[in-house]
């Protein structure tokens, strides 16, 4: 298939709000069926979309089979089944541990137990930047983000715990790529989000709109 201009989109923010409004801006204003959304450092290859995009039509035609009332129409489109699917480096730990400064070990294994101790189980690796969504998951998950930095990842896994979005981990190929704006000051960073975050969901000051 040939590209041009007409497939080309730029979102402009206006001015820096962060990873995490930019991307939430840029999922909503999308067209297609799946969403990918993906580090621009190129520390994921491209091609592991296919693991992600296999996963999920597995998912939406399990869902299909057995009646779910979102997918059991004959006219179904992946679109419309509420699916996430999330890039994960857990399988790499073991060799990235002794390469890694310990700081960035710390965001990718201490931060995943504050996550347990604050909002239970959910995923091993909540920040890897390669996740997929159908569009329905997308629009639910990103309407409702309000985090803009730091944690807006483990926001969308605590959102599709809410809306019961099935949530499936994937393997996938991952080099780390120097010049990272990871560091020390990115832990009381991400911590102070998280207890924001909590603070928000649990007292309902945060309203979650479906």
């Amino acid at each position: 298939m040939t590209y041009n201009i007409d497939n080309i989109r730029v979102v402009l923010l206006g001015m820096n709000h962060g990873k995490g409004e930019a991307i939430r801006k840029g999922v909503l204003h999308s067209r297609g069926e799946l969403i990918l959304m993906l580090d621009a450092d190129g520390s994921t290859k491209v091609s592991d979309l296919e693991k992600l995009e296999n996963q999920i039509l597995a998912l939406a035609m399990e869902k299909h089979k057995f009646g779910d009332s979102r997918a059991s129409d004959s006219t179904m489109r992946i679109s419309d089944v509420p699916i996430a699917a999330f890039g994960s480096r857990a399988h790499l730990e073991e060799k990235a541990l002794a390469t890694r400064k310990w700081y960035r070990n710390f965001l990718i294994n201490e931060f995943h137990l504050v996550f347990l101790l604050a909002f239970g189980s959910g995923i091993r690796d909540t920040q890897c930047g390669f996740k997929m969504f159908t569009r329905a998951a997308a629009r639910k998950l990103f309407m409702n983000v309000r985090l803009k930095r730091w944690c807006f990842d483990v926001e969308l896994v605590y959102l599709s715990k809410c809306f019961r979005i099935p949530l499936v981990e994937i393997s996938v190929n991952w080099t780390e790529i120097p010049g990272s704006k990871v560091n020390l000051l990115s832990i009381p960073n991400m911590l102070w989000e998280i207890a924001l975050m909590s603070v928000g969901y649990r007292t309902g000051m945060w309203k979650i709109y479906s």
